[in-house]
């Protein structure tokens, strides 16, 4: 019987599935001006991305399959509602493109590392702390807070860099050892 920690049919792992079902329609939602709707189903996934955390730890179903498909869903969804908020004129063009950027070297980094290490790279807390400064940019820029257009997004690029880097180091220096 193959261990727990390998399987992909968990509920955790289900709720991540939900989530990157989720994130397109979301992305429709918010491009064609249907934001209460958008609004709901992002309140939707982050509820699924807390009970996906909550019910891997509480009944001991994380595995390596959770680790890929979580940050995935939060990367996709982040990308469908910042690609809907670009086509509408409300998040610049350089955003987009540093964001995807970011995800992009954050996936090549992890790939290499798991080749390496042969085990997935973990979430670490300046990751996390960035993403929720990335989904609370676009958030305000959703409900039209004044000013997070550029400063909040900006400050969400200097974290997500950040996390990055951090990502890097520790990576090249477990690789290293």
């Amino acid at each position: 019987m193959m261990k727990l920690r390998y399987k992909i049919h968990t509920i955790p792992n289900y709720l991540s599935f939900a989530r990157l079902i989720l994130a397109p329609f979301i992305g429709h939602y918010l491009y064609w001006e249907n934001k209460t709707f958008a609004i709901v189903l992002i309140i939707i996934a982050y509820s699924l991305d807390a009970l996906d955390g909550i019910v891997a730890r509480h009944f001991g179903q994380e595995s390596e399959f959770g680790k890929i498909i979580d940050p995935i869903a939060d990367k996709v969804m982040y990308a469908f509602i910042a690609l809907a908020l670009l086509m509408k004129g409300l998040v610049p063009i350089w955003f987009f493109a540093l964001y995807i950027l970011r995800d992009l070297l954050i996936l090549l980094g992890g790939l290499l590392f798991a080749k390496k290490v042969k085990e997935i790279p973990k979430s670490n807390k300046w990751g996390k702390i960035s993403a929720f400064s990335v989904a609370i940019s676009l958030f305000g820029i959703i409900i039209n807070i004044p000013y997070f257009n550029p400063y909040a997004l900006i400050f969400a690029l200097i974290l997500s860099y950040f996390s990055t880097y951090i990502y890097f180091k520790v990576g090249y220096n477990q690789i290293k050892n």
